[in-house]
């Protein structure tokens, strides 16, 4: 089994880190009531149709943050570029078609 690390530094697409509060069932325990047990962090991503899940430890959610933080940055500029070459290569089709016209 990946650890939360391996998961959000290779997986193919970026997983979301979110939080939850869970609820243990027992008859007198303070989270029947209250907010519930936690807040216990993981990794989401989605394969298909199935969510998928993977437990991050607490002393790793800072490391968990910045990794997806990075890898969000890097999406960016990567789109950016894409978007920025298309641009480029529009404009010199539209200059190759004005070469042969003149």
């Amino acid at each position: 089994m990946k650890t939360a690390h391996e998961i959000a530094e290779t997986f193919y697409k970026t997983p979301a880190l979110v939080s939850h509060r869970v609820r243990c069932g027992k008859p007198g325990c303070r989270c029947r009531d209250g907010a519930g047990h936690g807040p216990y962090w993981f990794l989401r991503w989605r394969e298909g149709h199935i969510q998928r899940r993977c437990y991050v430890q607490n002393a790793d959610v800072a490391t968990v943050r910045a990794i997806i933080a990075r890898r969000r940055a890097d999406d960016r500029a990567l789109r950016l570029a894409r978007k920025l070459a298309w641009g480029d290569l529009g404009r010199m089709g539209e200059w190759l078609q004005n070469l042969d016209t003149d």
